[in-house]
């Protein structure tokens, strides 16, 4: 066979072709966080979740065609921005943590911190507690994936407290609970009780899940 009937591209032309996807990516790497970034922001402003896709894209820059070479639709743009929380989250919870005197110290900062860091979003967060609730139902795996920093963390956690002996021996399962109990306090609290201090209803949290998790009496 010719060499040029070859089906492998010559190298100069592969090293072309892979800088031009890579810029290709680039960009719509950008589309996209734009994209969630604009939804944030809807979000916030709102606290509501009514914004449609066109809302999105005028907010963003992009157009409609643009969006939907992104996002199938509305919900995976929540689920997107589920996960660009979740991250940052983790990340400003692990620096909460710092260095805390005890495993059973870190758990306590983990519980109110991402209570606090919930409360202090206001309708943000309620919109997103009550999206949580809707696409557990709709979307649950992916809605698990894009979740995962925070429960990976708290399991990590709460596996070093049971670890102490601290609280009793747990497992994933414990660490869902207690990320699901934190999720309809927040939500519970807005909507039932406005006026009370987050900071102590977050404290009040934490003393309901240690109670929960404590070694049964006469195995100490």
């Amino acid at each position: 066979m010719a060499l040029a009937d070859s089906a492998v591209l010559p190298a100069w032309e592969d090293r072309a072709l892979d800088r031009s996807l890579a810029a290709a990516r680039d960009r719509s790497s950008m589309r996209a966080r734009r994209l969630v970034d604009a939804a944030r922001r809807l979000a916030a402003e709102s606290g509501a979740s009514n914004f449609t896709v066109s809302d999105v894209a005028a907010r963003a820059g992009v157009s409609l065609r643009s969006f939907y070479r992104h996002f199938p639709g509305k919900d995976d743009l929540l689920l997107a921005l589920f996960e660009e929380e979740a991250r940052l989250g983790a990340k400003l919870l692990a620096e909460a943590l710092g260095p805390a005197a005890s495993p059973l110290d870190r758990l306590r900062r983990y519980v109110v911190g991402l209570s606090g860091f919930m409360v202090a979003g206001s309708g943000y967060a309620s919109l997103l507690v009550r999206e949580h609730l809707r696409l557990s139902e709709r979307r649950a795996e992916e809605l698990r994936i894009a979740l995962a920093p925070l429960v990976d963390m708290l399991d990590i956690e709460l596996a070093s407290v049971a670890a102490a002996g601290d609280i009793r021996a747990v497992d994933r399962r414990d660490a869902i609970i207690v990320f699901s109990l934190i999720l309809s306090h927040v939500h519970g609290a807005m909507l039932l009780a406005p006026e009370v201090d987050p900071e102590d209803d977050s404290e009040r949290l934490w003393e309901f899940c240690l109670a929960a998790l404590a070694v049964p009496a006469g195995h100490r």
